[in-house]
């Protein structure tokens, strides 16, 4: 499992170390249930939670999408870094000195690593630009006018670019860094000449982006003076999309987690300024509408939002987009509608929290909002605009998977616009038609899996073996009855091979140690944590184990013999008299012992 890079011996020092239930509950909120703790899956979308840690064990399981694996594997899956990459950032968690291994020139791990160590440096320049006497006056006096405090521009790494072409180019050479380098990083770009580059941001104020690992990812910068564009980002690289990111969670996760809740904002200076006010538990787009992506991060922690847009056109219409991302997605959405002429930035500095805290108790559902602002733009319009808006309402009642609230909800769109309710009835149904006959938005869905039922079709035996195998019920006499051979279904046939090689002085299975191990394959993974988190109950344990083991017995005997049976017609047609006599006497020792086996009904198997 070290994959060449990384001793085995400090792997397993940093394994034992860490808790993977204080790894996993930094990326999704967790219940107890029973021994075991429970949430929603961060790897595919569900309404109730399926994903389940295994403190005990140190594993985790999905029964809705089927990823599993120890902590190692789930760091690597939500983050995307590689195997190394894993072990050093839990090693550093853990005060385990992992040693560092050069990357492959020219690999994509080696670029990320490139293009993290260079957004560092950058971070640290902008920083230092900021606080010089000279270079950072303008910086300083904006983000004062901004009511920012220094503690604040500490906490978020806010820096200045000068007004310079080739300020951080320089500055970075002198560290090592060439204008390529800073290219792929997005911090620089190529003349039209095709002779050189320049400095991407200049003369504005930074904002340092960084990710749920707290890697420098990339950087948002707001113009000093009236330049356009006002606000510009890194473009997308390597570690940075910006529709995958959103500004300040790594900072707001811990208090989304204990609120449950996330206040969204959409710029750099509304989600400061709500921290800097207390509201830790918000974060902000990057001058992108919502995505999907944004509401899957989302959902791994908080269970309510809270949309915070300026209350313009623009606003408005971030907040109605989130209908569609929003919808049924077990998560609770209000809309806060600011004053006319506030922003959340000049709002919370004004009237401070308690007044954002009566806006927020009185904010409408998402569905409520958009029903309203539909309803509006219908009535300031002729009775034919109304009719024309009707659709667009009853569109947005459709979205509602509650059939009650949806008919009180007809009842009130039909007072306000002036339209009998049997006639919103009656266009409901067809409109439901067309929405299903038309495209329909992607969604993600869950890992294709096998289910248990259908994986192990005709063999329950070898799926309870095999679960009871790794709840460690197996005792050393039945372990000696095992063989890997015997088992049909390919996964299991692996994993108690496995199992076989991890065999302990004491004729017992180390558990721990096949679970690591099954981890470098997916699918005994996948499998292995599944049935090590189910919690079937069998009245009398030995006994099922020596009827699993009777049966697998007998089943494999039965194959033998089809097998023998096979290559005698085989051999008769050839002609080969000795080897048909002697596989004669073999099929002949097969069925005398098989008639001596135990029964078919003794074997009594757990339902699917």
């Amino acid at each position: 499992m070290g994959q060449g890079l990384i001793s085995d011996d400090i792997i397993e020092q940093v394994k034992g170390r860490v808790d993977i239930t204080e790894i996993v509950s930094h990326h999704v909120s967790l219940t107890k249930a029973g021994q075991n703790l429970k949430g929603l899956c961060p790897f595919h979308q569900e309404k109730s939670p399926s994903f389940t840690v295994s403190p005990s064990k140190q594993i985790f399981h999905c029964f809705g999408c089927g990823a599993g694996g120890n902590v190692f594997t789930f760091v690597t899956r939500i983050t995307g870094a590689s195997f190394p990459e894993v072990v050093r950032e839990l090693g550093r968690k853990v005060g385990v000195e992992v040693e560092e291994v050069a990357a492959h020139a020219g690999s994509q791990g080696g670029q990320a690593k490139r293009i993290e160590q260079l957004n560092q440096a950058a971070a640290a320049w902008f920083r230092q630009t900021l606080h010089d006497a000279r270079a950072g006056d303008v910086g300083r006096q904006y983000l004062e006018s901004r009511g920012i405090h220094p503690d604040t521009i500490n906490r978020f790494g806010i820096g200045i670019a000068p007004a310079e072409w080739d300020g951080l180019i320089k500055a970075l050479a002198k560290q090592g860094f060439a204008p390529g380098d800073l290219a792929a990083a997005g911090l620089v770009v190529a003349r039209d000449s095709g002779s050189g580059f320049y400095d991407r941001f200049r003369a504005r104020v930074m904002f340092t982006i960084t990710d749920l690992r707290k890697r420098v990812v990339g950087f948002g910068g707001r113009v000093l003076g009236d330049g356009m564009p006002k606000y510009l980002n890194s473009p997308d690289t390597l570690l940075f999309k910006k529709g995958q990111t959103l500004f300040a969670l790594d900072q707001a996760r811990e208090a989304i987690v204990r609120t449950k809740t996330v206040i969204v904002v959409e710029g750099y200076f509304d989600a400061i300024a709500l921290h800097q006010a207390g509201l830790t538990h918000t974060v902000a787009t990057l001058g992108t509408a919502l995505t999907p992506e944004h509401v899957q991060a989302l959902r791994r922690f908080a269970e309510n939002v809270v949309l915070l847009f300026d209350p313009d056109a623009a606003g408005v219409r971030a907040a109605l987009r989130g209908l569609d991302l929003f919808v049924n997605r077990g998560m609770g959405v209000k809309v806060i509608t600011l004053p006319v002429g506030e922003d959340p930035d000049t709002f919370i500095r004004k009237e401070g929290t308690g007044a954002f805290a009566r806006l927020e108790a009185a904010a409408p559902s998402l569905l409520d909002y958009a029903l309203d602002h539909t309803v509006k733009q219908a009535e300031a319009g002729s009775l034919e605009s109304r009719i024309q808006g009707v659709d667009g309402v009853l569109r947005i009642l459709q979205q509602s998977e509650h059939p009650i609230e949806r008919e009180q909800r007809i009842k009130i769109v039909a007072e306000r616009l002036g339209i009998n309710e049997s006639q919103l009835i009656q266009r409901y149904p067809a409109l439901l038609a067309q929405q299903q006959r038309g495209p329909v938005a992607a969604a993600v869905q869950p890992a294709s899996k096998s289910s248990l039922s259908t994986l192990f079709k005709g063999v329950p035996e070898e799926r309870d073996l095999l679960l009871l195998l790794l709840h460690g019920k197996l005792l050393p006499a039945d372990i000696r009855r095992l063989r890997p051979e015997a088992f049909t279904v390919a996964p299991c046939r692996r994993l108690v091979a496995l199992a076989m090689a991890h065999l302990g002085q004491d004729g017992r299975i180390g558990v721990r140690a096949v679970l690591d191990a099954a981890m470098d394959d997916p699918e005994c993974g996948a499998l292995a944590t599944e049935l090590s988190i189910r919690d079937d109950h069998f009245d009398d344990v030995p006994m099922h184990i020596k009827a699993c083991l009777d049966s697998l017995d007998r089943k494999r005997a039965e194959q033998i013999l089809r097998d023998h049976i096979a290559r005698l017609k085989t051999a008769e047609r050839a002609g080969q008299v000795e080897e048909a006599r002697l596989l004669n006497v073999q099929i002949n020792e097969l069925r005398i012992r098989k008639a001596g086996a135990p029964p078919a009904g003794a074997v009594s198997l757990v339902k699917e």
